[in-house]
């Protein structure tokens, strides 16, 4: 009896330990899920006021950035408008500035136009003057060449006269009077 005496002890204390150990446990487990409801309710109460936070902070960012936006679309409108209004300003000064272009390219055109006028005038007159001085030598020329011409019949029969005169008073000697070369006016 002694050995089962023995076991009986044993698994007795064995039984006595793991109750005990079963007990603890219990009451460990019991304040871990105390506990665990205390941090859990914390958490949800912290993660609450968080998410509240991050709700408040979005909100703020979503504002300001709205803000932003519409600054920025506003300055952009601005801007576009001072661009339109200055091309506006400089499309006028072009137009102005072609007007003027036209009227002295005109004005340059309408004299350049008057000055050739004036020129060919000017180039018919001169034109007249040498055609009248180119007709009066010419007929100088050929007045002076009819002359010539003439003054070399004249002396031709001149000289046949005083042929014909010297054969009745003296004996015939030929005499031929120098003739020039007209082809090679020297």
């Amino acid at each position: 009896m002694g050995v089962s005496n023995f076991l009986k002890n044993l698994f007795g204390k064995a039984k006595e330990t793991v109750d005990e150990v079963s007990q603890k446990a219990e009451v460990i487990a019991d304040s871990a899920i105390e506990k665990g409801k205390e941090y859990s309710e914390k958490a949800k109460i912290k993660a609450k006021e968080m998410a509240e936070d991050a709700a408040e902070a979005t909100s703020k960012l979503k504002a300001e950035a709205s803000e932003m936006a519409d600054k920025v679309s506003a300055k952009a409108k601005e801007v576009a408008a001072e661009i339109k209004e200055e091309a506006g300003e400089m499309m006028e000064d072009a137009k102005e500035i072609g007007g003027k272009i036209k009227a002295k390219t005109s004005e340059v055109m309408d004299e350049i136009k008057e000055e050739a006028g004036e020129l060919l005038e000017d180039a018919k007159e001169v034109g007249a003057k040498i055609k009248d001085k180119v007709e009066h030598v010419a007929h100088d020329v050929k007045e002076k060449v009819e002359d010539f011409v003439d003054g070399d019949k004249e002396a031709k029969e001149k000289t046949n006269e005083a042929k014909d005169a010297s054969s009745d008073e003296s004996p015939s000697t030929d005499i031929e009077p120098e003739t020039t070369d007209k082809s090679d006016p020297e």
